[in-house]
């Protein structure tokens, strides 16, 4: 193999002056700063990812062990303040969990990491299990019976972990520890572990329950149920080992009568990536005891108790059981969405098209009341009846669509999804300024006060919501999303909400007409604030295209087509909101039309879910069995080749697009068999986390980064790379030009 390859080292040279005007002040002051705030960017990311959050040490339980003993070795993760890693179960799904990977002479054994009770803490609005401060993983090693006494053992152990904040996680870390244990007749204890045997008595659960404990554990298809009756304090949490319950889901606790019932959502996966948990013939997890137990030293204590009873006991106290200390979920997210709903019927005033209605509205209030202030009263009632109305009008014609089915269920689909993403996306191009959604309703309001009597402002305030509509469009999508979950009357009180919002500064500018001189100018600043509130669709939209992508973005190439075709959709709207202007000539906005709508098309086509596989495609692939890849490592690449065997490497990422892309387009059934007929062996290098091995690997390949795609043929002087990005044609040419010389 090649070796590193280096550019030729530039001696320095003196630098000559050169001839160049002076700045002005103003430039150098406008450098300055902007030196000064790249050198605190600089200084924020040195903070951020230059310094370790962590800090790991280890502590074994003896120095000096017998022959055929067992003893703990601790991994000790000390985190910084607001930083923290994970339990084995996350909770989520998605984490990297701290493991161990021990190298121990022969004849010893080591066991799996063991975990602690965690504590539940909130990440970026889910439910999480994990650690902070300092803990303890424990990994139990056992000496071999034949050990000769008097002989130091050596080890070598890798840690590594992941640690978050409330917001952000930095990319996985580790640390190599190398251990040495003597060999003798007696064992000679770690003074060093007494702080670690303090830690184990308040959080490792300890397999030694209580004698009149009695702990019970049910199961139904979408729910599980556990018991624990004895004498146990009133505070006591418990979390689950293997991921059968759901941490986002419904979960509660009750304690009544000695008895504690924990009930929860059967985990059948999660929108934040993770998948449906395991079905065990019995529930796993750490019972911890914040103020201890009677009798026990011990805090926290391992449950495992087997699934038994009917299923229908636990699909009964599921539903009826509720949190001792909380109120109901479902009551707190009513009102949320309708406090939420309110004040964005509120917002719905400050939008360009209508925030200029209220001052010329109430005005005419008072012009048709002759300064009755009861008669403007009436006029604002009736103003704000008209508007209600126009909301319940606007509830009676979607409830019907919404009664057939959840809008939840409809996210599973892709086309749905996929709807909602472009909708969303062109609201938000709207809000930011790209283009205008209703600037032609905007002269309805100039209208408003050109009716009269009660009956005018009735219909005022109809043609208000039709301002307010098409104008205010991107508010009112997400209302209506928030406000699909409720059935029945909840339904239409959710959307009257944001008819009250709407009508609230009319109604109370109608009783107190002299605020009208105390309302802000209309100006710049609505522009300004309309453009900042679009970010907020914005991250819809990224949502969005989160969920979309993982419905159908590892089907072919289809990824890369979803960010090409939201990018053309996006051009789109530029090119409609730049040229199809009133002060453009009529043959600009015919061309700018038909660009953007041949943009559209093309977005839309790139973008949208692929069509059913065709059954003979999908019958002649799945004819050829998948490729089977090895772990890659430079002895296994040398001993295939001793035996005369090819090796196709390939060193890949999940973080790697290009990665990604590849395997969906390259290895198809054609070239799969081809690569069985050849006996060529198939390795993988995963350098998803640090792999230093494989990364001198590909220097050595006289490359610097992924991916790197290599065929190892016997005989040949030197490996074989193919180039970056693969196609199906291409490796069929590659491996035959390589293997049928």
């Amino acid at each position: 193999m090649a070796g590193n390859k280096h550019p030729p080292i530039v001696p320095h040279t003196e630098n000559k002056q050169s001839h160049l005007p002076i700045p002005h002040p103003m430039n150098r002051r406008i450098l300055t700063l902007a030196l000064t705030l790249l050198a605190s960017l600089a200084t924020s990311l040195h903070a951020q990812f230059g310094e370790p959050k962590t800090q790991a040490a280890i502590v074994t339980e003896y120095t000096t062990v017998t022959p055929g003993q067992s003893f703990d070795v601790a991994i000790e993760l000390t985190h910084d303040s607001h930083w923290h890693s994970y339990f084995i179960n996350d909770g989520i799904g998605t984490s990297i969990i701290p493991a161990a990977d021990w190298t121990l002479p022969d004849g010893w054994k080591a066991s799996d990491l063991q975990f602690s009770a965690p504590h539940e803490f909130s990440f970026t609005g889910a439910k999480v299990y994990g650690y902070e401060g300092t803990n303890y993983f424990f990994t139990t090693l056992t000496a071999p019976a034949d050990a000769p006494p008097g002989s130091p053992a050596k080890f070598s152990v890798e840690a590594s972990w992941q640690v978050c904040d409330d917001s952000s996680c930095l990319p996985p870390n580790s640390k190599s520890f190398d251990l040495t244990i003597n060999i003798g007749d007696s064992p000679v204890k770690n003074t060093k572990y007494q702080e670690v045997e303090a830690y184990r008595l308040k959080a490792f659960p300890t397999k030694d329950l209580p004698a009149d404990w009695i702990i019970t554990a049910n199961e139904s298809a979408d729910a599980i149920t556990l018991t624990i009756k004895g004498n146990l304090p009133d505070k006591v949490e418990f979390y689950e080992y293997d991921k059968q319950i759901d941490v986002q889901g419904k979960r509660t606790h009750n304690f009544s009568d000695g008895v504690h019932t924990f009930t929860a959502t059967r985990n059948m996966g999660n929108k934040l990536g993770g998948e449906a948990g395991p079905k065990l013939p019995s529930l796993r997890g750490i019972l911890y005891l914040p103020a201890g137990a009677e009798g026990t030293q011990n805090h926290a204590f391992w449950i495992d108790a087997p699934f038994g009873g009917s299923a229908d006991s636990a699909t009964t106290e599921t539903s009826e059981s509720t949190p001792s200390s909380e109120k109901p979920e479902g009551e707190l997210g009513v009102v949320f969405v309708l406090a939420s709903l309110l004040l964005g019927g509120l917002i719905l005033n400050l939008m360009p098209c209508v925030f200029p209605v209220i001052g010329l509205k109430i005005m005419g209030f008072v012009q048709q009341a002759g300064e009755d202030t009861k008669k403007i009263k009436l006029h604002g009632i009736a103003f704000t009846v008209g508007v209600l109305l126009s909301f319940l009008i606007l509830a009676a014609v979607l409830f019907p669509l919404k009664s057939t089915t959840t809008l939840g269920s409809q996210l599973q689909e892709p086309w749905v999804v996929f709807s909602l993403l472009v909708i969303m996306l062109l609201l938000a191009l709207s809000m930011a300024g790209l283009f205008e959604i209703g600037a032609k309703a905007t002269s309805v309001g100039g209208n408003l006060t050109q009716k009269e009597g009660v009956s005018g402002s009735f219909f005022s305030g109809v043609l208000a919501v039709v301002v307010a509509t098409p104008c205010s469009a991107p508010f009112l999508g997400p209302a209506i999303g928030a406000a699909w979950k409720f059935d029945g009357p909840l339904f239409f009180l959710s959307l009257l909400m944001m008819g009250i919002g709407l009508a609230l500064p009319y109604i109370t500018l109608s009783f107190f007409p002299s605020l009208v001189n105390k309302l802000p100018r209309p100006g710049a600043w609505m522009e300004s604030f309309k453009q900042g509130m679009s970010f907020l669709l914005f991250a819809t939209v990224g949502y969005l295209v989160w969920v979309y992508n993982g419905q159908v973005g590892e089907v072919g190439q289809k990824g890369l087509a979803i960010m090409l075709g939201i990018t053309a959709i996006g051009a789109a709207a530029w090119i409609y909101g730049r040229w199809n202007t009133p002060v453009k000539a009529k043959s600009t906005r015919l061309t700018a039309n038909l660009l953007a709508l041949a943009f559209l098309a093309g977005g839309f086509v790139l973008a949208m879910p692929p069509k059913a596989e065709d059954p003979t495609v999908a019958a002649a692939e799945s004819a050829v069995e998948d490729l089977t890849w090895e772990t890659w490592s430079p002895r296994r690449v040398e001993e295939l080749l001793s035996e005369g065997t090819p090796v196709y490497v390939d060193f890949t990422a999940k973080w790697c697009l290009t990665c990604q892309t590849n395997k969906a387009a390259a290895y198809t059934a054609p070239v799969r068999q081809y690569m069985f007929d050849k006996n060529v062996v198939t390795l993988k290098a995963d350098m998803t986390k640090k792999h230093p091995e494989a990364t001198k690997a590909i220097h050595n390949l006289d490359r610097s980064a992924i991916p790197v795609n290599v065929l190892y043929v016997p005989g040949d002087a030197s490996p074989h790379v193919t180039r970056e990005l693969l196609t199906a044609d291409y490796m069929l040419d590659f491996l035959k030009q390589r293997l049928e010389e």
